[in-house]
């Protein structure tokens, strides 16, 4: 092939005119066109994707024993139990209400607390059902709005239902009803004792939350649950693993790192970085480090695909990081992300409650909580993903 013929191929060419006859120019002409066909076929390959083909694929992995694993073994068990739970506290709502005294509503708190501790197990789960009727807003949303709950108590008509009401509900506005409404417990059964409209509205906020959690959990176990495992052909947005894995990571990084311990430090509070301490989840309580440490845990019990009600370790998360090989800093990907959850709950230990008072007097230390928690972030949103082929889904202004 003459070099007239070959240089039509190529993206480039250097003339040779019938001036050049002496031999150095020659060889000096075919010696840069020889370096330029080089770097031609080097960028060439450079373009090519490095591709390791030894690697499996996501879509070799049995996503259907993880979705049933999930499904029947955490997911309809957690929703249960949170279920019965709710049943239980509203029982002792109107025991409270029926016979207020500081016995009832001692009890009445215990309930309270064990229900809100539950909630934890099951609000990353904001899909399918819990999606359809936005559950997490209506349950646990705070600060609560103090001056409309008193409005609705004084005009004795409200609709919970109503978008508008939703900060005047749920979990935190029993909260504020049963540990904040007067200044001590006595103060608390004489305000009740002497306002009919309160004990109203604590038993339909009480009696809404077991309505919208007994709804849910119906319809895991009756149809849900099985759509769920068979939508798994992919991991394609709109498929279970998509669906699932953006449900936990926004509730890890809006609701967890941000609403839990962010807010309060004053991490998102612009440049003034002051802190928020209403802002702190169970404020009239005084104790929120346990919802903490409770919503870690159920972290990295979905993570690991363990059963709701024992450690029975079943397929999960971690094991479809396995199966692809998902590495970061030449380590397991799992076990990179359960070391990070360990830690932030070692640092949580440093702090203490009330954690709207802690936020004030101790703010390095809640800034060091919320450090490890922020480095969580990414490791999942990024590299968990990345790993797995899922599409972030979810809107986030943080700017992080």
């Amino acid at each position: 092939m003459s070099i007239q013929k070959r240089k039509e191929k190529l993206p480039f060419a250097l003339p040779i005119t019938n001036n050049m006859k002496n031999t150095g120019q020659k060889l000096l002409l075919i010696a840069l066109f020889l370096a330029g066909v080089w770097s031609w076929q080097g960028c060439t390959k450079d373009k090519e994707p490095d591709i390791d083909k030894n690697l499996p694929s996501v879509d070799d992995y049995d996503r259907v024993l993880m979705l049933s694993n999930y499904a029947n073994a955490y997911i309809v068990p957690a929703y249960t139990e949170y279920k019965s739970q709710l049943n239980n506290l509203t029982s002792d709502v109107q025991n409270f209400t029926g016979s207020p005294s500081i016995t009832t509503l001692q009890n009445l708190r215990i309930k309270w607390e064990t229900a809100l501790l539950v909630w934890q197990d099951v609000a990353f789960l904001e899909l399918g059902p819990a999606a359809y009727i936005g559950l997490r807003s209506q349950t646990n949303l705070y600060p609560v709005d103090t001056t409309l709950i008193h409005t609705n108590i004084s005009l004795g008509t409200y609709n919970l239902q109503a978008a508008s009401n939703f900060d005047a509900k749920g979990l935190q506005a029993i909260d504020y009803l049963i540990n904040g409404i007067a200044l001590n417990d006595q103060a608390i059964v004489d305000y009740f004792n002497a306002t009919p409209n309160a004990k109203l509205y604590l038993q339909d906020v009480a009696s809404e939350l077991l309505t919208n959690a007994t709804y849910v959990q119906n319809e895991w176990s009756v149809s849900f649950a099985q759509s769920f495992v068979s939508n798994s052909a992919s991991n394609a947005q709109g498929s279970s693993v998509s669906d699932l894995l953006n449900a936990i990571v926004q509730h890890y990084e809006t609701y967890v790192r941000k609403g839990k311990i962010g807010l309060p430090a004053g991490v998102f509070n612009g440049f003034s970085q002051l802190p928020m301490p209403e802002h702190v989840e169970a404020y009239y309580y005084g104790q929120s480090l346990p919802f903490v440490y409770r919503s870690l845990n159920a972290l990295q019990k979905i993570l690991k695909g363990e059963a709701y009600e024992t450690t029975t370790n079943g397929e999960g998360l971690d094991d479809y990081l396995n199966f692809v090989q998902a590495q970061t800093a030449g380590q397991p990907l799992e076990l990179v992300i359960d070391n990070q959850i360990n830690t932030i709950k070692t640092q949580l230990d440093a702090i203490n409650d009330p954690l709207s008072n802690e936020v004030v007097s101790n703010n390095a230390g809640v800034q060091n909580v919320y450090q490890p928690m922020q480095q969580l972030v990414p490791q999942l949103k990024i590299e968990v993903t990345d790993a797995l082929g899922v599409m972030i889904t979810y809107q986030d202004t943080d700017g992080d």
